[in-house]
């Protein structure tokens, strides 16, 4: 059984990448450089890392960095939402994202 790489995979030949070099943009942002780790293919790619939200506060917060907050999860698994006849809590809400509008998930 092959493992699939974790990360970012080569989009030519889907094995991993590796972070080859990487700056500092802004406190939310870093520009890696990505290289693919198959010798026969060796490709390298530029790449965004960007902080998006927070999940659980800072015990020491930055008053100068602005991050929305995900709402909290009732389930730990999303893949498996409550049953539709499950009336014992509150609705669990969307993802903290953007996939729904987009139409990359439906339902």
């Amino acid at each position: 059984m092959s493992r699939k790489p974790r990360g970012i995979a080569c989009p030519h030949c889907g094995q991993a990448t590796g972070v080859r070099n990487s700056r500092s943009m802004t406190p939310l942002v870093r520009q890696l450089q990505l290289q693919c780790v198959n010798p026969e293919c060796g490709a390298t790619f530029g790449a965004d890392l960007s902080i998006t939200h927070q999940i659980s506060p800072s015990a020491m917060p930055n008053p100068a960095i602005m991050l929305r907050k995900a709402p909290p999860r009732r389930v730990a698994n999303d893949d498996f939402p409550p049953a539709a006849n499950d009336m014992s809590g509150p609705e669990v809400p969307r993802p903290a994202n953007d996939d729904h509008e987009a139409g990359l998930v439906t339902g």
